[in-house]
């Protein structure tokens, strides 16, 4: 069965952008359908908006390609609803909700608001690094 997961922003954009690295790797294992990559409305949201930003300097084009890309991947959990957990930072809890509503295995992030909660639901919380060498190829 494969693993369940949601990823904070930061993390998805750094494994679609920087291809050496944690996040590469995490990116890779659900476009080899090794793990699954859990999503809400309100994280593509952001997702968009973020890839939009001049910063990263793509063409719509661009931009609307590495989107299609997440949703391609991805499952969207619709109406996630709210989770008990409640996160410091209201911004982080759409990925709180999604991984309660997901039932997600882990939600990855480098977000120190989310990593100190250790767990929602029966999803843990982890760094990138954590979750990478439980998902390495032969595991």
């Amino acid at each position: 069965m494969k693993l369940r997961v949601v990823l904070d922003t930061n993390t998805l954009i750094s494994g679609l952008f920087f291809r050496s690295g944690n996040e590469a790797q995490l990116v890779d294992a659900a476009l080899e359908r090794r793990v699954k990559i859990l999503t809400s409305l309100e994280i593509l949201e952001e997702v968009r908006e973020v890839l939009s930003r001049p910063k990263f300097q793509l063409s719509p084009n661009e931009a609307g390609s590495a989107f299609q890309l997440v949703v391609s991947v991805g499952e969207i959990i619709l109406a996630p609803g709210k989770a008990k957990a409640r996160c410091r930072d209201p911004d982080d809890q759409k990925f709180l909700d999604c991984a309660s509503a997901g039932r997600a295995d882990f939600l990855v992030t480098g977000d120190r608001d989310l990593l100190s909660m250790g767990r929602v639901g029966r999803a843990r919380i982890v760094r990138t690094a954590e979750f990478v060498k439980l998902v390495k190829p032969g595991r």
